[in-house]
């Protein structure tokens, strides 16, 4: 496990260069005992790819990172486990090192529904009619715990006896907003938590674009609900399209 996070903590190295690594040399392990003989020989690196990956070889922070994990009740999720579904795996860019809290259910059908942080009374009643609908039919209700149509499909979700999942923006120690502390617990419970980002990473607005993009790849279906120019939802919409997934734009 200390090896998957060195990967993943790798300066230049990024998901897509990660699955290369794990594709030609099996596992992470493998990759840091690679000398640079043989990481000269690899095509998929360049040359300040390969000098990051001699020259950080220290497993200290790894290490931390781990320990962080098991005091705040947080599993990592590597690429070679079977829970990984295969729907999430499937963009270049997929994170091969997740963290999460809860626990893994069936999600063989899979639909997110994200949206405006404010919103009408009306795109609210949607939200929560749709989310009750599919959490009835059995099917994971994905979303990011925001604000408003996040906070309520999750709700919606668990009042319904569903399975939800948050994928969220910061590290798993961290609850953002502040005030989603209860909800935050309950998905916990009853549903699974998840994030690329390890313990004591904070809600900086540029992670939120790669939040987006793990609840697109995670739904097979995604709702926009009431999402103003720019926002968020948009960008979780356009990943969506950029993925072939299914993808309805609700107005209020």
């Amino acid at each position: 496990m200390i090896y998957w996070i060195w990967l993943m903590q790798i300066p230049f190295i990024g998901p897509v260069t990660a699955r290369y690594l794990i594709e030609e040399l099996k596992d992470p392990k493998s990759i840091y005992q690679a000398d640079a003989e043989y990481l000269a020989k690899m095509s998929g690196l360049n040359e300040r790819q390969r000098k990051s990956i001699l020259q950080n070889h220290s497993l200290e922070n790894p290490k931390k990172i781990f320990e962080d994990c098991q005091n705040n009740n947080i599993s990592v999720l590597c690429w070679n486990d079977r829970r990984y579904p295969a729907r999430a795996k499937k963009p270049d860019d997929a994170p091969v090192v997740l963290y999460y809290k809860g626990y893994f259910k069936n999600m063989d059908q899979t639909v997110g529904i994200v949206g405006a942080r404010r919103c009408s009374q009306e795109s609210k009643q949607k939200t929560v009619s749709l989310a009750s609908e599919y959490a009835q039919k059995q099917i994971a209700v994905v979303s990011g715990m925001a604000k408003g149509i996040d906070s309520y499909a999750h709700t919606a979700c668990l009042n319904a006896g569903g399975y939800t999942i948050a994928i969220l923006g910061n590290g798993l120690d961290i609850c953002y907003p502040s005030e989603h502390h209860k909800l935050m617990r309950c998905i916990e419970e009853k549903g699974l938590l998840i994030s690329e980002y390890p313990p004591g990473t904070p809600p900086d607005k540029y992670r939120f674009p790669r939040r987006n993009r793990l609840i697109s790849s995670w739904s097979d279906k995604l709702f926009v609900i009431e999402a103003g120019r720019g926002s968020g939802a948009l960008i979780t919409a356009e990943y969506g399209k950029k993925y072939g997934h299914e993808v309805e734009i609700l107005e209020k």
